[in-house]
């Protein structure tokens, strides 16, 4: 039994809730400086590409929620948050085509969920790409954040317990 008037679902919803809304607000500052300050081209929907955000972050925050579940203490949960962090990035095409990498590389990145938003942004924002271009990452992000979300809660649910 619990001693909270909540459930966990409930608990966990209002832990997360507001790094998600701080991330879409983040985007929206930078996609505002980059279109302002930088030119950045915009072709396509910026409702879709904060939709698209939005299901990326439910991905990053259960990533994050996931960690926090299975470390000790917030120093461990900081030194594993940065390497997965780092991984994410490098393996993202972000800074390095992923066309350039060992096709070994390229399988594995399939896995990233880093790798599936920069494709999305950047297909919305320089391409002007609507819903069908994008279905396939957007379908694999809104998997990652179903399992992920899935696996963080019961993890955390565990740890509670």
């Amino acid at each position: 039994m619990s001693a909270l008037p909540i459930t966990r679902g409930q608990f966990i919803a209002a832990k997360l809730l507001p790094f998600w809304l701080l991330g879409l607000v983040d985007l929206a500052i930078g996609v505002t400086v980059g279109r302002l300050v930088f030119g950045m081209p915009m072709q396509g929907s910026l409702l879709l590409l904060f939709g698209s955000a939005a299901i990326y972050l439910v991905v990053a925050l259960a990533i994050g929620l996931w960690i926090s579940a299975l470390v000790e203490t917030q120093q461990q949960a900081m030194f594993v948050t940065f390497f997965i962090l780092n991984v994410y990035l490098l393996m993202s095409g972000l800074f390095t085509p992923i066309d350039s990498m060992a096709p070994w590389v390229q399988v594995v990145s399939q896995l990233n969920p880093v790798r599936h938003f920069v494709a999305i942004a950047r297909a919305i924002l320089i391409k002007g790409a609507g819903l069908a271009e994008i279905a396939r990452p957007l379908l694999i992000l809104s998997a990652y954040a179903a399992v992920m979300l899935t696996v963080a809660v019961r993890q955390y649910s565990k740890r509670v317990a």
